[in-house]
């Protein structure tokens, strides 16, 4: 009896530590996750000339309070227009001492408007010098940030086949970009962008962002840990 008693304690610890979100180790660590929407401050940045270098190297107006986030290439006559996506995730709450294991981004297109397909790279930019994006001082360094940054290990994904209002999720990012102590920060670019493949029809999609009306439609971060 004693012992019927005792699996029925274990099993019923197991089970509340899997409701609650982690699952205690043989080794005494857990493995908890932590699913954060993105910020308020998320947006885009675009650069207009009707020189290609010029709208690539140079912003000319920004967004933040939009419920989408523009990325990629866009030619209306002679202007080329350049977007660049910004996202920003509270990622405090991890534990100083955890071992971060995976890392994906999920995102949803409210549109495409690729005739040209290409990937939307994301990329590790630390913009938080420049947050929130609300001057042309701003508004010029995240660009500039995003531009200069380093990819990540994974995109998020190709336009090719992307339906709108779906959630598609990336490939495991880079565990080691992620704050343990405050937020951590992405940019969103064009592999055309990114190649500086000069622009001659519709090469962008529209991203929701935090401030979407559909919740499920927001930027999302997962992040599972050990510790």
């Amino acid at each position: 009896m004693k012992k019927i008693l005792i699996l029925i304690i274990i099993f019923l610890s197991i089970a509340s530590n899997i409701s609650a979100g982690s699952i205690t180790m043989m080794g005494g660590g857990t493995t908890p996750s932590l699913s954060t929407e993105g910020s308020t401050v998320d947006g885009y940045v675009y650069g207009g000339s009707s020189t290609y270098s010029t709208a690539h190297s140079t912003s000319t107006a920004y967004d933040v309070t939009d419920t989408i986030a523009s990325v990629g290439q866009y030619r209306s006559g002679s202007t080329r227009y350049i977007y660049r996506g910004f996202l920003k995730f509270d990622t405090s709450s991890i534990p100083d001492n955890a071992t971060i294991t995976s890392v994906t981004l999920t995102l949803t297109a409210k549109d495409d408007g690729s005739t040209t397909n290409f990937d939307v790279v994301i990329k590790k930019a630390n913009w938080s010098a420049n947050d929130p994006i609300d001057s042309a001082g701003d508004r010029e360094g995240a660009y500039d940030i995003c531009h200069d940054a380093t990819a990540d290990s994974n995109i998020w994904r190709n336009t090719n086949g992307m339906n709108v209002d779906t959630n598609y999720t990336s490939g495991t990012l880079d565990t080691t970009w992620v704050s343990k102590t405050g937020s951590t920060y992405y940019c969103l670019m064009s592999s055309l962008d990114i190649s500086e493949t000069d622009v001659s029809d519709s090469q962008y999609i529209n991203i929701y962002t935090q401030e979407a009306t559909t919740q499920s439609y927001r930027p999302k971060l997962v992040v599972g840990y050990i510790y």
